[in-house]
């Protein structure tokens, strides 16, 4: 399977699909190759042409920092983001297990500011999402130890460090507006009460989408 890049209903936002070699003996794949994402013959790969006017970010990102995360089933984390000069951009993939991935578009003059998309990742689908700056980020764990990974185009700094609360109604989903994010994660894990996901303080008591910090 050739390395593919599939435009989504965001931007400069992209799900890829690696190169994945597999025979009798298992699997075998590149998770990252620098050379790879900054190939511009790329471009030809990606269908929608709003996508393709802005590639500033995923063929010229250069990394710095990678983050490993274990969770256990109906673990929440997010969502974060890093504000200013500290804009993260980030290609996460799940190693083992599976989780749903949450985006929200952070972008106050893009077309869909304000609104999420989601995608899953697992260990089975083995695909890789790509998320510019300026888009908070958070996923569900649907499995017991569950390993995410990510690489972040700028180092973390606290004191950029934002995040946005989960439950917030006022962020609607890209294309059905009616569908809150805990909307689609009641989908995923059916639950009684939300205290039923397992969620950090910091993040159960993040700030409401529009008292967020910029």
């Amino acid at each position: 399977l050739k390395m593919k890049i599939q435009s989504t209903s965001f931007d400069n936002v992209y799900l890829i699909h690696e190169d994945v070699h597999s025979d009798d003996r298992g699997i075998f794949m590149e998770t990252y190759n620098e050379l790879n994402y900054t190939k511009k013959s790329l471009l030809f790969d990606i269908e929608s042409e709003m996508a393709m006017k802005d590639d500033g970010t995923i063929y010229t990102t250069y990394f710095v920092q990678d983050n490993l995360s274990v969770s256990k089933k109906n673990v929440f984390r997010g969502l974060h983001y890093q504000t200013g000069d500290y804009g993260q951009t980030k290609l996460v993939r799940v190693l083992k297990g599976s989780v749903v991935d949450f985006i929200v578009d952070l972008r106050e003059k893009s077309d869909t500011y304000g609104k999420f998309e989601y995608f899953e990742l697992s260990e089975r689908n083995k695909l890789s999402l790509f998320i510019p700056p300026y888009f908070a980020h958070g996923f569900l764990s649907l499995e017991d130890d569950t390993i995410f990974t990510y690489k972040c185009g700028n180092y973390y700094n606290k004191e950029s460090e934002g995040s946005v609360n989960y439950s917030d109604p006022i962020i609607r989903h890209v294309t059905d507006i009616k569908n809150t994010l805990l909307d689609v994660i009641q989908l995923y894990v059916p639950y009684e009460d939300e205290s039923d996901l397992i969620m950090s303080p910091k993040d159960r008591e993040a700030p409401k989408f529009l008292k967020r910090k910029y």
